[in-house]
C-alpha cells in the first residue's frame, strides 16, 4: 500500500500490454501470479485458496475465491514491461474483462486444460476479436490434463480461426518444447514433425518470397518462421496455442519470451481506439488512426476508474500518444479546464508506486480528479476535440433488487456509494422507480448484485435491505383500435380546451414508440401536436395491466379541435394522454416479458434432469453439446422470471458442477394465465 518511486520509463516499442481473459476457474489469477513470480515482482506466489494472490486483493475476491473486479499490475522482463489486467471469468463479472479490452493489445485466453472451452471463453475470445485485438490460447493446467490432442481438436473447432500450437507438452507435462524448430523431437504428443510442417504452411503465405522457397522445397528457417508467424498472429490471421501449468510455473518463461518478443506493441498493434463526427455529417462516425508517438501531444482514454480507501478515486488510463508527468497539462470534459496529474502512478494489484514520466502506449493511473470518468478522453488543451473512445458491445443488465438503507439518514450515502459503483462497472446500473418510489439497482446475475451490495458494506459501511428480483416486464397492443378525448375546464377566466382524434397501431417487437402525424386542414396547429405528442409518452410509462413501460405502439394523430382562446399546451397534453389511454383498453393489450438466452454447463450425467427442469421453467431448449470431460452444454430460451433462484438450484443438484451464463434475447408475449395474475395484482390496489 501506498506509494513509492524508482519505476523504469519504457518507450512505446518497448511496451507490451495484455489482458487475460477465459472462463471462471481457468487459473487466470494464478497465471498472472506466476509471470509476476518469474519477473521478480514477488517472491514467492500466493494461491486463491489462500487468499493472499496479488490480483484478488478486494474481500469480496478472497471471500468468493474467484475475481470480482479486473486488476492491473505490471512487470519487467528482458527489458520490456508487461502491463497485464487480470480480469474475473465468472459471467456475471463479465463488463469488467471487456471494459480492459480497450486499453491493450493482446488478450491471452486462458483455457482448462481439463474442462476445455468453456461459454464465457467463447464469448470472450470472440469479443476480442471484433476490437481489432491479437490473440493467443493458453492451455493451463498441463499438469491435470488427460486429453491434450482432444483439448486442442475442440478448440479449433470451436474458434474457427487457424490455430497453431506453437509449443509442446513434454516430460509428462513438465516442460514444454517449441515447435518453430522442424528438429524439437518427441513431445507429448508424440512426433512435433507434423505440427512443425502443419504451421509452416499456414504462415508462409504472409510472406511472398518465403511462399515460393517453401513451394520450391526449400525449408524455412526457425527464424523466418517465427518472423512470419508474427505478422500472422498479429494481423489476426492465425493465433497461437501454448501449453502452461501456471500453479507448476510450467510454460512461463516460453509465454513470457512470447509475450515481449512477440506480442504486439503499442506501435504494432492493429486496434482502433477513437472516432469523432464526421464533419459534413455529424451524426455519423469517422475512426482516427492514432500514432503511439511520444513526442505528439498528449492524448489518453480513461479505461477503468475505482476507489481506494488511501488516495481515493484512482483513474486508469491508456496513454495514446504523448507523455505524461506529474505537471503536464491536460483538458477534459466539457468545461475544458486545465487539471494536472500531481501524481503518475503504476498500479500492483493493490499496491501503488510513482513513475516520473510515462509515455505513449504505457498504462498508468492518476488520482483525486473527482470529475474525471470513465471513458473520458484526457488530451493536451490544444489537441483534437470531440474524441470518443471506441468500446466493446456490453451485454443488457436484466437482474433487478430493490435496495433501501437500513439506517434512517444513509438515503445521502447510498447514492453516493451507487454513483461510484455503477462508474466502476459498465454492467451494473441503478434507476429510480417512479411508482413504488423504490430505488433499484440492475446487473447481469444474482452473485453480480450480491456482490456489489457486499462492496457498499466493505468500502462504504452501508448495509441496506434487497428485495427479490423485481422483473422488467413491458406492455403492448396486438390490435388496432381508436381513442378519442375532449379536455374541456372552465374556472371563470380563461379556459382550458384540446380535443384529439387517434388510433393505435401494434409494431414488431422491438420497434419501439412511433408518432404519427396525419391531421390535415389546420385542425390542430403544429404547437398543439407537439403538445399531444408529449401527453402520449407520458402515458407510455404505466400501461394499463402491470404499469409496465409501454413500447411497440405507433400512434397516428389525425383530427382534433382547438378554440381560438381556449386552447393551450396543457390542454392538448391532457387529450393526448387519455386519448391514447382509451385506445390501449380497446387494442386488446399484452404483457410482455424479458427473454434471455442461456448456456447451462452441467456433468453429462444430469443432462436429462437439467433439461428437463429447463422445460418446467417454460424454456426451450434449442441445442446440446457433449464438451470433454464428461461434460454438456445446454443451449436455451427462457423467461427471465423463470430463473430468480436457477443459480443455487443448477449448484445444488450438480453437487457445485454446473453453471450458467444468460444474456438479453428479446420481449415476447405472457402466457394468458400470468398475465392474469399479474394484472389483479396490479389492480387490487386501484379497486380499493
Amino acid at each position: 500500500m501506498g506509494i513509492t518511486a524508482g519505476i523504469t520509463e519504457y518507450r512505446p516499442a518497448d511496451i507490451r500490454n495484455i489482458v487475460l481473459i477465459g472462463h471462471s476457474g481457468a487459473g487466470k489469477t494464478t497465471l498472472a501470479e506466476a509471470i509476476a513470480h518469474r519477473c521478480g515482482v514477488i517472491t514467492r506466489m500466493g494461491s486463491i485458496e489462500e487468499a493472499n494472490t496479488v490480483s484478488d486483493f478486494e474481500p469480496e475476491a478472497r471471500r468468493h475465491k474467484h475475481s470480482t473486479n479486473s486488476t492491473v499490475m505490471f512487470a519487467n522482463f528482458e527489458k520490456r514491461e508487461i502491463n497485464l489486467i487480470d480480469t474475473p471469468g465468472y459471467p456475471d463479472f463479465i463488463g469488467h474483462a471487456l471494459a480492459a479490452m480497450p486499453a491493450v493489445e493482446t488478450a491471452v485466453v486462458v483455457v482448462d486444460a481439463v474442462r476445455g472451452v468453456e461459454y464465457n471463453t467463447r464469448r470472450l475470445f470472440h469479443a476480442a476479436g471484433e476490437m481489432g485485438l491479437a490473440r493467443m490460447i493458453v492451455v493451463n493446467k498441463l499438469d491435470l490434463a488427460t486429453d491434450l490432442p482432444g483439448l486442442v481438436a475442440q478448440l479449433k473447432t470451436t474458434f474457427g480461426t487457424p490455430l497453431h500450437c506453437i509449443n509442446l507438452p513434454a516430460a509428462g507435462g513438465k516442460d514444454v518444447v517449441d515447435c518453430f524448430d522442424h528438429d524439437a523431437g518427441s513431445t507429448d504428443f508424440g512426433d512435433a514433425a507434423s505440427i512443425h510442417a502443419e504451421m509452416v504452411e499456414a504462415v508462409v503465405e504472409m510472406d511472398d518470397t518465403r511462399l515460393e522457397e517453401y513451394l520450391a522445397g526449400k525449408k524455412v528457417d526457425p527464424a523466418e518462421l517465427r518472423s512470419c508467424f508474427i505478422k500472422a498472429m498479429n494481423a489476426g490471421h492465425v493465433i497461437p496455442i501454448l501449453f502452461a501449468s501456471a500453479r507448476q510455473e510450467v510454460g512461463i518463461d516460453d509465454l513470457l519470451h512470447i509475450l515481449v518478443e512477440e506480442a504486439p506493441s503499442p506501435v504494432s498493434g492493429r486496434m482502433k481506439r477513437l472516432q469523432r463526427p464526421k464533419a459534413e455529417n455529424p451524426s455519423q462516425m469517422e475512426t482516427l488512426e492514432i500514432q503511439s508517438d511520444p513526442a505528439g501531444p498528449l492524448l489518453a482514454q480513461v479505461f477503468k476508474v475505482t476507489t481506494d480507501p488511501y488516495v481515493g478515486k484512482l483513474c486508469m488510463m491508456r496513454l495514446l500518444q504523448g507523455k505524461l508527468d506529474a505537471n503536464t497539462a491536460f483538458v477534459y470534459g466539457q468545461d475544458k479546464k486545465t487539471h494536472r496529474a500531481g501524481h503518475v502512478l503504476k498500479l500492483e494489484g493493490r499496491d501503488h508506486s510513482e513513475s516520473s514520466i510515462a509515455y505513449a502506449g504505457d498504462i498508468v493511473a492518476v488520482a483525486k480528479l473527482d470529475d474525471l470518468h470513465v471513458n473520458e478522453i484526457v488530451h493536451a488543451p490544444a489537441a483534437l476535440n470531440n474524441l470518443r473512445a471506441i468500446l466493446p458491445r456490453f451485454p443488457t443488465p436484466m437482474f433487478s433488487m430493490a435496495v433501501a438503507p437500513k439506517s434512517r439518514g444513509d438515503e445521502a450515502k447510498i447514492s453516493s456509494a451507487l454513483s461510484k459503483l455503477t462508474e466502476e462497472d459498465p454492467t451494473f446500473r441503478t434507476s429510480h422507480d417512479p411508482q413504488t418510489h423504490e430505488l433499484i439497482i440492475h446487473g447481469l446475475g444474482d452473485l453480480h448484485l450480491r456482490v456489489m451490495l457486499e462492496k457498499m458494506k466493505n468500502r462504504f459501511n452501508l448495509d441496506v435491505t434487497a428485495a427479490p428480483p423485481r422483473i422488467a416486464y413491458r406492455e403492448s397492443i396486438t390490435t388496432r383500435a381508436e381513442g378519442h378525448y375532449r379536455h374541456r375546464k372552465q374556472s371563470g377566466g380563461a379556459g382550458q380546451f384540446g380535443e384529439v382524434y387517434l388510433r393505435v397501431e401494434p409494431l414488431e417487437h422491438g420497434r419501439g414508440f412511433e408518432f404519427v402525424n396525419e391531421v390535415t386542414g389546420g385542425a390542430i396547429s403544429g404547437p398543439f401536436i407537439v403538445s399531444a405528442e408529449k401527453g402520449i409518452r407520458d402515458a407510455l410509462e404505466h400501461g394499463p395491466i402491470g404499469g409496465y413501460p409501454v413500447q411497440d405502439v405507433r400512434v397516428i394523430i389525425y383530427d382534433g379541435k382547438t378554440h381560438a382562446v381556449d386552447s393551450k399546451d396543457i390542454a392538448f397534453r391532457i387529450a393526448g394522454k387519455y386519448a391514447f389511454l382509451a385506445a390501449l383498453q380497446k387494442a386488446r393489450p399484452a404483457l410482455l416479458e424479458p427473454m434471455v438466452t442461456l448456456e447451462v454447463v452441467i456433468p453429462e450425467s444430469h443432462l436429462g434432469s437439467a433439461t428437463g427442469d429447463l422445460n418446467g421453467r417454460r424454456g426451450r431448449v434449442n441445442a446440446t453439446d457433449l464438451l470433454p470431460g464428461g461434460m454438456a452444454a445446454i443451449h436455451a430460451t427462457a423467461p427471465l422470471s423463470e430463473l430468480g433462484q436457477y443459480d443455487n438450484q443448477l449448484r445444488s443438484a450438480t453437487s457445485g458442477q454446473g453453471s450458467f451464463s444468460m444474456e438479453f434475447s428479446h420481449y415476447e408475449t405472457v402466457p394468458p394465465m400470468i398475465q392474469a395474475k399479474i394484472s389483479a395484482q396490479y389492480q387490487a390496489p386501484v379497486e380499493e
